[in-house]
C-alpha cells in the first residue's frame, strides 16, 4: 500500500491515523491490504458483499465473541475502509503455534465449539449451500473464478474434467446441513489464540448460518497445508493431529463431508 492511497483514505480515518507508522500484513489477506498500527489495523478491499457481510457481523458479534472492534468503518468510490482494533496472541499458523502443535489444535478445536454455540436465531448473515451454489454460479457465469489456485487433484486424472463439471457435481451432491454458526474461513491465519486459549477470530467476510462442517472442512484443509507444506511435519504427524481435533470435538470424521465443502471452497 503506497503513501499515495494513505493519502486518500476517508478524512476520518486519516485524522486518526496521521503520523502513525504500519507494516502491511503478508498472511491470510484474502485480497484485501491490510495495514497494521501499532493497536489498529486498517482493511482496505473492494466493496463487495463480503465486506458488507464483515461488518455486519463484527457489529451483531460484539460481545458474543472475541473479534475486532469496529473503529470506523467508511465506504469510498468503491472500496471500503474498516479500521478495527488488533486482536491479541498469535495467529495459529505462527511459528509458535507451530511448535507447541497439540496446544494449537486444542485452541482450534475450542474455537470451533465457541462458534456453534452462538444464537443463530438473529444472525444477520447465512451462507447455507443453495446460496453458496448461487454465489459460485455466478462467479462461473461471470469469470471470477481464480483459475490458478486449485489445489492441484481437482481436475486432471481422477479429478473433475472442468469448472462446470466441478459444479455440477456440487449442485447434484447437496449434503444434509446441521446448521450452526460458522465463521465461513476457518482457516489457521483466521484464528488468534494463546497456548491452547482462543484470542481471536478475523476476516468474518464469509460468516453466518452455515453448515457445521463448512468450517470443519476448511480447518482440517488448513491444519495440513500449516503442518506439512509450511512447518515440516509429514503425513504421519498431520494424521496425528487431526485425530486430536476430532476428538476434542466430541466427534467423528466425516470425510464425504469434508471434502465437499473444500470442493465447493474451490469456487471461491
Amino acid at each position: 500500500m503506497g503513501l499515495q492511497e494513505i493519502a486518500n483514505l476517508p478524512e476520518n480515518i486519516a485524522a486518526r491515523l496521521a503520523g502513525l507508522p504500519y507494516t502491511r500484513a503478508t498472511i491470510g489477506e484474502s485480497g484485501a491490504a491490510i495495514l497494521l498500527f501499532d493497536a489498529m489495523a486498517l482493511k482496505i478491499e473492494q466493496l463487495s458483499r463480503s465486506s458488507e457481510n464483515e461488518r455486519a457481523l463484527l457489529s451483531w458479534l460484539d460481545g458474543k465473541l472475541p473479534v475486532p472492534k469496529i473503529i470506523e468503518a467508511e465506504k469510498q468510490d468503491g472500496t471500503s475502509f474498516l479500521l478495527m482494533s488488533k486482536l491479541p496472541g498469535e495467529m495459529a499458523c505462527s511459528e509458535n503455534s507451530m511448535q507447541s502443535i497439540e496446544d494449537t489444535v486444542k485452541a482450534l478445536a475450542k474455537g470451533l465449539q465457541m462458534l456453534w454455540e452462538i444464537d443463530i436465531s438473529n444472525c444477520p448473515c447465512s451462507n447455507v449451500v443453495s446460496e453458496k451454489l448461487d454465489q459460485a454460479k455466478h462467479r462461473i457465469e461471470h469469470n471470477l473464478v481464480d483459475m490458478d489456485d486449485f489445489n492441484d487433484d481437482t481436475f486432471g486424472p481422477g479429478g473433475f474434467k472442468d469448472v462446470p463439471d466441478l459444479y455440477a457435481y456440487l449442485d447434484q451432491n447437496r449434503p444434509s446441513e446441521d446448521f450452526v454458526f460458522s465463521h465461513g474461513d476457518f482457516c489457521l491465519p483466521n484464528v488468534f489464540i494463546s497456548g491452547s486459549g482462543v484470542m481471536g477470530f478475523l476476516d468474518w467476510g464469509c460468516g453466518g448460518v452455515a453448515d457445521r462442517w463448512q468450517d470443519i472442512a476448511l480447518c482440517v484443509r488448513s491444519l495440513r497445508y500449516n503442518l506439512m507444506h509450511c512447518a515440516g511435519y509429514s503425513e504421519t504427524e498431520y494424521q496425528k493431529h487431526k485425530v486430536l481435533l476430532f476428538r476434542e470435538l466430541g466427534m467423528e470424521p466425516d470425510e464425504e463431508k469434508t471434502r465437499y465443502y473444500i470442493l465447493l471452497d474451490e469456487l471461491f
